[in-house]
């Protein structure tokens, strides 16, 4: 197969190395978080230090984009924002980026609305002229860097009296693809923890063994099997014979006072199905 082509990284021209380090410096303090809400949290917090805004808006929308499921405003802007919830709420589907269409660009660029809407076509909007105007917000920054299983995350910066310069957009950029995979990393800690957790309550109801009797090692194992049911799968990722994973595999049973391996995947699927994702399979014994 060919190789694949690495995607080249956008022209960050109008960024210093300053305002880069202070974006990956305040993402390299969030990397040991486990909890979406928490990182959602750090980030309304921080970045505003960062990114010169009045306002930073992390909103969960449905991955169709058929409603907003939830999101955070920045304190400050909150507390004029409160009284404006159930109205924000009949009109978010009036975001200017769904009314144009504009939705999908915004998972790979950065839409300054200004950009494709002129200021007096904005102000005719439900959401600007129900909810925006209220709070002197006449000027956005949008961008959905990150989709994940459950939700697209849409970030939005809002100012009230000027607009967003080609320094900014490269930001928010730049905040958004060093964003992505710590996001992944986030998600996919809470998937291990809600399946490790099941796979605890599996065990312990047929009076096995208990998982601390495992060590970190065989810990990693058996969350790559929770991830990759294919042992062949697993042995290419960890670097090791088959025949060598199957062995440590055994010890794991053993330990959890599981009989075979058909057992230990009849646990992980019956603890898959309480966390409704896919059964692990393992076809042809691989």
């Amino acid at each position: 197969m060919p190789p694949s082509k690495v995607k080249p990284m956008p022209d960050f021209r109008e960024i210093t190395d300053v305002g880069m380090r202070g974006i990956d410096r305040m993402l390299r303090g969030m990397e040991e978080l486990d909890d979406l809400h928490e990182l959602e949290r750090r980030m309304i917090s921080e970045a505003p230090r960062i990114l010169e805004a009045e306002n930073l808006a992390w909103n969960n929308w449905a991955p169709d984009w058929s409603g907003l499921i939830s999101g955070s405003l920045t304190d400050a802007y909150m507390g004029r924002f409160a009284s404006l919830l159930g109205t924000f709420s009949e009109v978010v589907g009036h975001h200017p980026i769904l009314s144009v269409g504009e939705h999908m660009r915004s998972h790979t660029e950065v839409l300054r609305l200004s950009d494709f809407e002129s200021y007096g076509k904005f102000r005719k909007n439900p959401l600007f002229r129900e909810v925006y105007r209220h709070l002197d917000s006449h000027f956005q920054l949008c961008h959905t860097p990150c989709r994940l299983a459950d939700r697209l995350i849409l970030l939005n910066l809002n100012r009230r009296s000027r607009d967003f310069a080609e320094r900014d957009r490269q930001m928010l950029h730049y905040l958004g693809l060093k964003l992505d995979p710590l996001v992944r990393r986030v998600e996919q800690r809470e998937h291990l923890q809600r399946a490790w957790n099941g796979l605890s309550d599996f065990v312990g109801s047929m009076g096995a063994g208990e998982l601390a009797l495992l060590g970190d090692h065989q810990v990693r194992i058996l969350s790559d099997l929770l991830l990759h049911p294919s042992r062949e799968s697993i042995a290419r990722l960890r670097g090791i014979r088959r025949d060598t994973l199957d062995k440590k595999l055994g010890v794991i049973r053993e330990r959890l006072g599981l009989e075979n391996h058909h057992q230990l995947l009849s646990a992980l699927s019956a603890m898959n199905s309480r966390n409704h994702t896919h059964p692990p399979q393992d076809p042809q014994g691989k």
